[in-house]
């Protein structure tokens, strides 16, 4: 019998679910977890990858009641076609901090109105992204770019001439100015910052594409025996500084509290930063480029943030996008035409304008409203609200929103994204209520 691969049949999904054969068929497989997907085989002994795509934490003990109330909706619209299903597994790899969003958005709206992704669709997160299809960059000339970085930094370390950069490198100028001007002269850095340098440029290979093994990049970098580590024990040795953790773990904020020096307080947390990668080798994070420069002025000054760069404006862009499509998404589930909404949005003060992302919102989905569109709709909708990596809503969970004021202030204007969702659960109260008396 030969071995099965692509989508497994619809029948043996549950709502909430997807998966895939591997190609693999074994008698005597043994279920084991892998990532975020787990390997099990079907009674021939196919091997099948299955994983949640409820977008982080994507286990299913977390799933709240609107994600069963969704999925309620995937049960009553019976089997799925293949496209309808590929439409849903790219929503639930969409991850908010990923580089390429609103036009990851975009191309879900879409596909949501056509009924078809499309054979290579934009990579639009790290949550098990494009199991059985091809996908292209949001960002052409990303690896250029991280290459050009690299040979800036190089120039300088050997002593070369900025003009030498900027004869080769007219279109980044400004990095290029920034760079020589934070660093300074090569001969008047010390072996601190030379080393601190190393550490930096560790990942470069990864992120340039010349070695795409992450597996062996990330260990090199971010486990213990690797290069990374022997770096940053050398560094926390030579400035006498607290062994160096990356930022997330507790040991970090117990060490820098230890430290009474603010000096070296600031150069512990751009040590500490520079050991986290950009959250590892996350070449698709939104924020990439500005953690080099980051790390770059933190190396030259010894202290952390850049103070000519006006911060929070990626959190503002970022909450002013999920803000405008979470509600367009909200009122297009509801029937409201969106020509009713701008009139009612002329009466407040958001600090901000949405009336762009939500005329995306309506002009892809359209007037028709079929099941399926409604549940994909409500599907994106719950994604961009509650994903714990930079979604608009507090998760439910120890991870906490940072765009929960926004939301408050525009609560306090009676303007709701949630208002869809909000009837829909108290409908389905009052049926449970009903049905049990």
């Amino acid at each position: 019998m030969s071995v099965k691969k692509g989508l497994v049949p619809y029948g043996l999904v549950s709502p909430g679910f997807e998966a895939v054969y591997t190609g693999e068929r074994s008698l005597g497989f043994v279920e084991r977890t892998d990532g975020p997907s787990r390997l099990v085989a079907d009674d021939s002994g196919n091997v099948m990858r299955t994983w949640s795509v409820w977008t982080w934490p994507g286990q299913e003990k977390d799933w709240d009641e609107e994600i069963e109330h969704i999925n309620e909706m995937q049960r009553r619209l019976g089997p799925l076609d293949d496209e309808t299903r590929k439409i849903r597994a790219h929503i639930g790899s969409l991850v908010p901090c990923d580089n390429g969003l609103p036009v990851t958005v975009d191309e879900l709206l879409g596909a949501i109105s056509k009924g078809r992704l499309g054979d290579r669709s934009f990579h639009n997160g790290c949550w098990m992204g494009s199991m059985w299809w091809d996908t292209k960059s949001t960002q052409p000339f990303e690896s250029e770019t991280m290459g050009t970085i690299y040979e800036v930094l190089m120039a300088c370390l050997e002593g070369k001439p900025e003009e030498s950069s900027l004869e080769k490198f007219p279109f980044a100028k400004g990095f290029i100015d920034r760079t020589y001007e934070w660093l300074g002269p090569v001969e008047g850095l010390t072996k601190l910052q030379k080393l601190m340098i190393e550490r930096m440029l560790l990942p470069l290979d990864f992120f340039t594409w010349k070695n795409r093994d992450y597996a062996q990049v990330n260990r090199d970098c971010f486990e213990d025996g690797g290069r990374g580590f022997e770096l940053d024990d050398e560094i926390s040795e030579l400035a006498g500084l607290p062994k160096i953790y990356p930022i997330h773990l507790r040991e970090y904020k117990e060490s820098l509290e230890s430290i009474s020096d603010p000096g070296k307080g600031e150069l512990y947390t751009v040590c500490c930063h520079i050991a986290s990668g950009v959250h590892g080798l996350s070449d698709c994070h939104h924020n990439m480029l500005r953690y080099f420069e980051r790390w770059i002025y933190g190396i030259g000054t010894g202290r952390w943030g850049i103070p000519a760069r006006k911060a929070g404006t990626e959190r503002d862009r970022l909450e002013q996008l999920l803000f405008g499509y979470t509600l367009g998404l909200d009122k297009w589930l509801l029937g409201i035409p969106m020509h009713f909404l701008f009139l009612d949005l002329g009466y407040v003060d958001l600090g901000f304008d949405p009336k762009n992302e939500i005329l995306r919102v309506y002009a892809n989905l359209g007037q028709e409203r079929t099941p399926v569109k409604i549940w994909l709709t409500a599907c994106l909708w719950y994604n961009l609200c509650h994903n714990m990596h930079g979604g608009l809503l507090p998760f439910k969970g120890p991870w906490r929103s940072k765009h929960k004021d926004m939301v408050e202030r525009a609560s306090k204007q009676r303007i709701s994204i949630r208002e869809w969702m909000d009837s829909a659960l108290q409908r389905r109260e009052e049926g449970a209520y009903s049905s049990s008396k």
